[in-house]
């Protein structure tokens, strides 16, 4: 992208891409422009799904050290429709609270001690859902499952043990496999070993912004996650789209998107105008 230190940001709805960097739009405009795209009228996909490309600096703060590229179960807060069916879920909570988030957020059985006894016993199949997650208050209880559940047994490592229920539940219930990768190297050219991308889906046009914003935010907190303590800049850069049909794809700004010159830019022009 162009340097706004070098090129200005364009004031108008027309600019020319040689002598203007690249707007930066809040995610409701950006969407609002993709469903006039995807009009029935233009290219006639109205409820197509919204995906979304980040970027990524990969250094780890330590001098030619590189972060290595990751994949992440990232939780989607709004299910929608994208080609994959919902897993079950099984949770493991004491507290009637925590109990009744992981309900609310979609778990299909939801218990604690008499549930555990329940497995034991027989009287709940296992193999009737996908995953088996825990809050921590019980994971010491869980012992005398361990032969039964096996590999689908809750563990901190895998992700399947937490205190947030929601996240844990609709991680795995719809979330989302996002994959970081870097570009391989090609003949005659080293890429940069500080880059990284991934693209993931965040909802469909039909879809409220609130809704479809919640998803986003999810993925770039999910993402930032991964970052080194001492790279403060992790995300540099989101756009929003839906196909190669439209050529063109929407750049976004958030607080979580490291975008310094933008910010400056945003902070001179608020003064200028103050």
């Amino acid at each position: 992208p162009k340097d706004l230190g070098i090129f200005p940001s364009a004031e108008d709805n027309f600019w020319c891409s040689y002598n203007f960097t690249e707007p930066r739009w809040p995610l409701t405009d950006a969407l609002s422009f993709l469903r006039e795209h995807y009009h029935p009228s233009m290219l006639n996909d109205s409820n197509a799904i919204v995906r979304v490309k980040l970027e990524f600096d990969m250094k780890s703060g330590k001098q030619g050290r590189f972060v290595d590229a990751f994949n992440k179960m990232v939780p989607m807060m709004n299910g929608f429709e994208r080609g994959v069916s919902e897993k079950t879920v099984l949770v493991f909570a004491k507290s009637a609270e925590a109990a009744e988030t992981a309900t609310q957020a979609g778990a299909k059985k939801v218990g604690g001690t008499e549930l555990i006894d329940d497995i034991a016993k027989g009287k709940v199949d296992i193999i009737d859902f996908d995953y088996v997650l825990a809050h921590e208050d019980i994971l010491l209880d869980l012992k005398p499952l361990i032969g039964i559940l096996r590999d689908q047994f809750p563990k901190k490592t895998l992700g399947t043990v937490g205190t947030d229920m929601a996240k844990l539940v609709k991680t795995f219930s719809n979330g989302q496999y996002v994959e970081v990768e870097k570009p391989s190297d090609v003949i005659g050219y080293n890429n940069d070993p500080s880059y990284a991308r991934c693209e993931a889906m965040i909802g469909r046009l039909q879809m409220e912004d609130k809704l479809i914003e919640e998803n986003f935010i999810s993925l770039l907190q999910n993402m930032m996650e991964a970052s080194p303590k001492k790279n403060t800049g992790f995300i540099t850069k989101a756009e929003i789209f839906v196909d190669e049909r439209l050529k063109k794809k929407m750049r976004v700004h958030h607080d979580l998107i490291h975008d310094p010159l933008y910010t400056n830019y945003l902070k001179t022009k608020q003064a200028a105008t103050a």
